[in-house]
């Protein structure tokens, strides 16, 4: 049965483990996406403020997880009082890719924002990961802005509209 579990930051490994093991994979299929340096606690913190942390399961196989914030300062600082989470870290684990996780981990996700009280679930993506953005197009989100960052890539900002 699937189910998706908050973690406490004294289980925060659990989750940490997945994306380091995700971020190899993707390196070595010449995809890297994530700084294996920053995939640490201290590291999550300090970027993203205390996030809450979520780890899905199979049955009693860990198959996933993300990180849910509030408050994005980076891409989306005009929108401080609204009231959305951003979507960051979403990640099936390895050998896992393919049988609908990403999908119940995404409506996972709207569900917990209408339970409590959000009117978006918000996310930022690289333009040239065109796997991402179609899986988050398939799921509802629609894309809502272009931007350069300071390395020159373009980020797009994605979001859900949940009512």
């Amino acid at each position: 049965m699937f189910h998706v579990e908050k973690l406490g930051y004294d289980n925060i490994e659990e989750l940490l483990d997945i994306m380091r093991e995700k971020a190899k994979w993707l390196i070595k299929n010449d995809r890297g996406m994530w700084d294996i340096s920053k995939l640490n606690k201290e590291a999550i913190i300090q970027r993203y403020d205390y996030p809450e942390l979520f780890v899905s399961y199979e049955n009693k196989n860990k198959v996933g997880g993300f990180l849910l914030i509030e408050y994005d300062k980076k891409y989306w600082k005009e929108n401080r009082d609204e009231k959305a989470y951003y979507l960051h870290k979403f990640v099936v684990k390895t050998g896992f890719g393919g049988k609908g996780y990403s999908q119940r981990m995404l409506e996972w996700i709207k569900d917990y924002g209408k339970e409590n009280g959000k009117q978006y679930i918000r996310l930022d993506y690289y333009k040239n990961r065109t796997y991402l953005r179609n899986l988050y197009l398939r799921h509802g989100f629609n894309d809502v802005e272009e931007l350069e960052t300071e390395n020159g890539e373009i980020m797009i900002k994605g979001e859900y509209k949940i009512y």
